[in-house]
């Protein structure tokens, strides 16, 4: 079975050197360079995430933002290259936990940019591709959606339904919609994700 976060990372790096380094994102506040450095640092360089976290801490945080600065001065084309192909001590390099780690986070990225765009088109995923972003869901929605006051649940046809949210109300937001648009719904991309919402 194809790895799907290796099918999404391919389209995504094509995609970023089709529109360049300053487009816009779906991630509120980022350009595709911003993106792509996040990326690079997500797979390769965990220690300019951890710098980042403790930037006081004298040693970490220096490095981390010269490690930042290094990435963010690095030509576009070679930054999008680092982003293909995660360095290979990377776990990203490690077929079943690439697979883990990134089908959801390439796919949320790379829809971030394709939904950004003025021409974007709807694109129809495989059934394989839609069972492995439910999988993720499945993982990912209740820390994805503690924040919400709401009972939300999710719900897609084929797939079944999963609960999230704190219950703090006597809400119940019912969130349906394929597998793909509910993860989109999920990790807050409210206005970009094809969902129908009702309430009980």
């Amino acid at each position: 079975m194809t790895n799907f976060a290796v099918v999404e990372r391919r389209h995504l790096a094509a995609l970023l050197r089709r529109v360049g380094p300053e487009a816009p994102t779906h991630c509120e506040g980022w350009k595709t360079r911003d993106l792509a450095v996040h990326l690079v640092e997500r797979d390769s360089r965990p220690d300019i995430l951890v710098g980042k976290f403790a930037p006081k801490l004298p040693v970490l945080g220096k490095r981390a933002k010269a490690g930042d600065d290094a990435l963010y001065a690095l030509p576009w084309n070679e930054l999008v290259a680092r982003l293909e192909k995660p360095a290979l001590l990377s776990a990203a390099r490690v077929g079943p936990l690439d697979k883990r780690m990134n089908t959801a986070e390439f796919f949320v990225h790379h829809e971030d940019v394709r939904r950004a765009q003025e021409t974007w088109h709807r694109r129809q995923l495989l059934l394989d591709e839609e069972k492995d972003l439910w999988a993720s869901l499945q993982l990912m929605a209740k820390p994805l959606l503690r924040g919400e006051q709401d009972s939300i649940l999710l719900v897609a046809s084929g797939h079944g339904s999963i609960s999230a949210g704190r219950g703090k109300t006597k809400r119940v937001q019912l969130v349906r919609g394929n597998p793909s648009e509910l993860l989109l719904w999920a990790y807050g991309r409210r206005d970009a994700a094809e969902v129908v919402i009702t309430e009980e």
